[in-house]
């Protein structure tokens, strides 16, 4: 009741790296799936392509997703992604109609040939993309390890110590106000809050030596951490960014099965149009 289902659907194969051209002939269009997160206008005299590869097979309805005449809401969209063997079937099906009606011979081996070319040319272009983000997470990582970390970590020293020193500054206003109204009692407050302080010290000291000495220790040496192991942000940014295109499993688990499929298309085609 939709009106989504069409009368020739586009057949795709899963986990097989494709291209799609979209254009138009009439006024401004858009070829969108948005299951598949896919959108791609079609414009008059112009060519657009979209890269498709799916990993689940089904049945994958869009719309046009560009307001283009009183029609616009009768314009459905359906993908049809299927296995690799199925997908070859279909292909080799409709290279059979179209011989029959009188289609050429030597246009399967060219139809091989192209694709085998852009399929050259989408490894490298996937290669430089890789090599490009990767240069650039490099240089994301380095600048924020090495200077909006420290930066940032110099500014917070910053505020603390001056809020500690306004906090400071106050309490010693308002202790010298009431060392005027009374000296003795503020004379006694202060002995009792230093006497309190050192005690606190000195029961930590004494009760967990190994903890007040690791505090002590960690403290101190907090500073000189961050300034001594600058370059080691860089290079652990690095490692990181590099690690997650080789460690994701799942993202191996798809590229492996990509290569599979595809390999296994390309030799069901050249096989089938080598005995044509």
């Amino acid at each position: 009741y939709r009106m989504l289902e069409v009368d020739n659907r586009c057949v795709v194969s899963c986990f097989l790296q494709m291209r799609g051209l979209v254009t138009s002939d009439d006024v401004v269009h858009s070829w969108a799936i948005p299951s598949a997160s896919v959108k791609a206008d079609g414009i008059p005299g112009r060519i657009n392509q979209v890269s498709l590869c799916f990993v689940n097979s089904g049945v994958f309805y869009g719309q046009c997703s560009e307001l283009c005449g009183v029609n616009h809401s009768f314009m459905p969209i359906c993908v049809e992604a299927v296995s690799g063997k199925v997908f070859s079937e279909w292909i080799m099906g409709n290279h059979n109609s179209n011989m029959n009606s009188g289609g050429s011979k030597n246009r399967g081996y060219f139809m091989i040939v192209g694709d085998v070319v852009y399929w050259v040319f989408s490894i490298i272009y996937e290669g430089v993309y890789i090599s490009a983000k990767l240069y650039v997470l490099w240089w994301y990582y380095f600048f924020e390890y090495c200077v909006v970390f420290p930066v940032k970590f110099a500014l917070e020293g910053v505020y603390s110590l001056t809020s500690m020193f306004f906090k400071t500054c106050v309490s010693l206003v308002m202790w010298v106000g009431w060392f005027v109204s009374d000296p003795v009692g503020a004379t006694v407050g202060a002995l009792v809050f230093l006497g309190d302080k050192i005690f606190s010290v000195v029961y930590f000291s004494v009760t967990s030596p190994m903890k007040a000495f690791v505090w002590l220790v960690s403290k101190a040496c907090k500073v000189a951490w961050f300034v001594v192991n600058f370059p080691l942000f860089a290079f652990d940014a690095w490692i990181d960014v590099m690690s997650s295109f080789s460690n994701n499993e799942t993202k191996q688990w798809i590229v492996t099965h990509i290569a599979r499929n595809t390999s296994e298309f390309y030799r069901a085609m050249v096989e089938y149009y080598s005995k044509k």
